[in-house]
Order: C-alpha cells, then sequence, then structure tokens
C-alpha cells in the first residue's frame, strides 16, 4: 500500500495551480453592440474620420469663466471655513481662561481640612 500524499508548503511547479472563473448567469459573455457603440463614440469624440481634429487649449473655451468663478468660491469657502475654525478656537481658549481663573478664586482650603479632620 502506497503512502497518501500530503499537500506540501511550498508550490509544486509540475501541476497546474487551482482557479476559479466566475460565470455571471445574469450578463451574457459577448455584447455584440458593443463595436458599433465604441465605434459611434469615438466618432463623436475625434470627430469625422477625414476631418482635422480640433485644437483644445487648457485655459480657455467654453467654460472658462464658470470655472473660475468655481475656484475663486471655493476659495472664499475654505477662507470662511479657516476663520470659523479660528474663531471657536479662540473662544475655546478664552473660555479655559475663565475656568482657571474661576477655579483659582475657590477656596478649597475649607474642603481639604474637612477631609483631614474625617480621615
Amino acid at each position: 500500500m502506497k503512502a497518501p500524499k500530503l499537500r506540501g508548503p511550498f508550490r509544486n511547479v509540475r501541476t497546474k495551480p487551482r482557479t476559479f472563473t466566475f460565470k455571471s448567469r445574469h450578463l451574457p459573455d459577448s455584447r455584440p453592440e458593443w463595436e458599433t457603440r465604441k465605434r459611434r463614440v469615438e466618432e463623436e469624440v475625434n470627430g469625422a474620420p477625414d476631418s482635422p481634429r480640433p485644437i483644445k487649449f487648457s485655459h480657455g473655451g467654453r467654460n472658462a469663466k464658470g470655472r473660475a468663478e468655481r475656484r475663486a468660491a471655493s476659495i472664499r469657502a475654505s477662507r470662511m471655513a479657516a476663520l470659523r475654525a479660528a474663531g471657536v478656537a479662540l473662544v475655546l481658549v478664552y473660555l479655559t481662561y475663565r475656568a482657571i481663573l474661576w477655579v483659582d478664586a475657590q477656596d478649597y482650603g475649607q474642603f481639604l481640612n474637612f477631609m483631614q479632620t474625617n480621615g
């Protein structure tokens, strides 16, 4: 009787490792309209194959003004957020200062004497 073969900790290069392939039941493997749709989108983006491609500049164009306004609004919003955060920090520092002054003004001597006499 032969001894059973046990799996070793290292991969055996002579055997092919197990693989997993997922086959969906909902979508077909091939889509016949894909090539026509791809060709149509490429023609819309690039224009007709014979016509020259338009030159596009990185700044300017149809939405340049809108982009500039959105950027300015974003900068304004971030500045206002920073000012609000600074205001909240100042209020918290002031409240901490007032709390320290209040604790300093309290007389805890009687409380400490009460603890010594009863302890």
